[in-house]
C-alpha cells in the first residue's frame, strides 16, 4: 500500500459556524473572523471570496476521535494514559518532539512503530505527519451570513418577577438598570479601543484617546460593581456568522506511505463523526450538523465508499457494492 486518497464531500445540514483566532496585531475580518479565502477573479479582475471549512477543524476532530477511543480502551484495561502521552497523542506536543537536538532516527522509527497516532498525525518538530488534509471549499463561492439572536432576561417571561420576594425583585430591577448603563458604556469603550488601535498603527498621538479609553473602562467597571455578583448580562444579543445550510463542500484527505493500520483508524474517526455529525461553533443554537460522503482510493483504485451523518453509524460499501454498514465502528 503506497498512497490512500479519500475524496470527501460534506453537506451542511444546518448552518456551519466557524470562528478562527485573531492574529496578534490584526483586526478580525468583517465576518467575526469566519475563515475566508480568495478563489478566482470576476470578469473585471476583482477577487472573488468564499467561506470554507478549515482543514484544522476536520483534522482535529479525526485525531481526537481516534485518541479518545484508544484512551477509553486503555483505561478499561487499567492502563491509563499518562498526562504526557495524552498531550502528545491529542495535541501533538511533548518535550521530546519539540527538541531541536539531533534526531535519533532509530528512536524515531521505534516511536512511529509503537504509536499509530503519532505515526499518522505527527508530533512536534520531530515526527512528520503522513496525513494531509485539505480545506473543504463550497462548490460555488458563498460568504457566511450574519445570524442574530437574543438571550432573554427574567422580566421577559410573565410572572417570574411576581414570584420573587420583594427584596430579590428590587435587587433584580437595580441590577437590570445598572446593566443597561454598563452595556452603553461598554459600546463607547469598544469604539474608543478601535480608534486607539488605528491611531497607534498610523503613528498618531494617542494620549487623548488613551485617557478617554481609560475613563470609559472605569465607567464600565463601576456599573459592573453595581451589578454585584451578577456581572454578566442575562439579556444578550448574540450575533455570529455561518455558511448556510444545504451547501456542498469538497476536499480530500491523503495518507502518504500508507500502512495497513491507517485506514481502519480513519474509518473509526469518520464513524464517530457520523454518530455525532457536528462541527464548528454555535452547536447549541442549531449550527454545525453535517452529512458526508467519502470515496477511498488506494493506489488509484476505488476500494470503498463511506457515508456519514444522521447521528447513526457510518455506512461503508466496498468496491463490489457489498453493504458493510457499521463496520467503521
Amino acid at each position: 500500500m503506497k498512497t490512500i486518497v479519500i475524496n470527501g464531500s460534506i453537506t451542511t445540514v444546518g448552518p456551519l459556524s466557524i470562528t478562527m483566532p485573531v492574529a496578534e496585531g490584526l483586526p478580525a475580518n468583517r465576518f467575526n473572523n469566519f475563515p475566508i479565502v480568495t478563489r478566482g477573479l470576476d470578469d473585471d479582475g476583482h477577487k472573488q471570496q468564499t467561506g470554507y471549512l478549515p482543514a484544522t477543524t476536520l483534522r482535529g476532530f479525526l485525531r481526537r476521535a481516534i485518541v479518545i477511543h484508544q484512551m477509553a480502551l486503555a483505561a478499561a484495561a487499567g492502563k491509563h494514559y499518562t498526562l504526557q502521552r495524552a498531550y502528545a497523542d491529542l495535541i501533538g506536543q511533548d518535550a521530546a518532539s519539540e527538541s531541536k537536538e539531533d534526531i535519533d532516527l532509530l528512536k524515531l522509527r521505534q516511536t512511529r512503530e509503537e504509536n499509530p497516532v503519532l505515526d499518522l498525525f505527527g508530533a512536534g518538530l520531530g515526527i512528520k505527519s503522513r496525513l494531509l488534509v485539505s480545506h473543504f471549499l463550497p462548490t460555488h463561492n458563498v460568504l457566511p451570513e450574519a445570524i442574530t439572536g437574543v438571550r432573554k432576561d427574567l422580566e421577559d417571561t410573565d410572572g417570574v418577577l411576581d414570584a420573587l420576594s420583594e427584596a430579590d425583585r428590587n435587587r433584580y430591577l437595580g441590577r437590570s438598570e445598572a446593566n443597561s448603563r454598563r452595556a452603553a458604556a461598554l459600546n463607547v469603550a469598544k469604539g474608543l479601543e478601535g480608534k486607539l488601535r488605528r491611531a497607534k498603527k498610523a503613528g498618531d498621538d494617542t494620549a487623548e484617546l488613551g485617557r478617554a479609553h481609560a475613563e470609559a473602562q472605569a465607567i464600565v467597571a463601576r456599573y459592573e460593581s453595581e451589578m454585584g455578583d451578577m456581572t454578566n448580562s442575562s439579556r444578550t444579543l448574540t450575533t455570529y456568522h455561518a455558511l448556510p445550510a444545504g451547501i456542498e463542500l469538497k476536499g480530500r484527505l491523503v495518507v502518504e506511505h500508507a500502512r495497513e493500520r491507517d485506514l481502519p483508524m480513519l474509518e473509526l474517526a469518520l464513524n464517530e463523526l457520523s454518530l455525532r455529525p457536528v462541527l464548528g461553533a454555535q452547536i447549541a443554537r442549531g449550527c454545525g450538523e453535517i452529512a458526508g460522503r467519502f470515496d477511498v482510493l488506494i493506489d488509484g483504485a476505488l476500494t470503498r465508499k463511506i457515508a456519514i451523518g444522521g447521528w447513526q453509524a457510518a455506512t461503508v460499501t466496498d468496491f463490489s457494492g457489498d453493504d458493510l454498514a457499521g463496520t467503521a465502528a
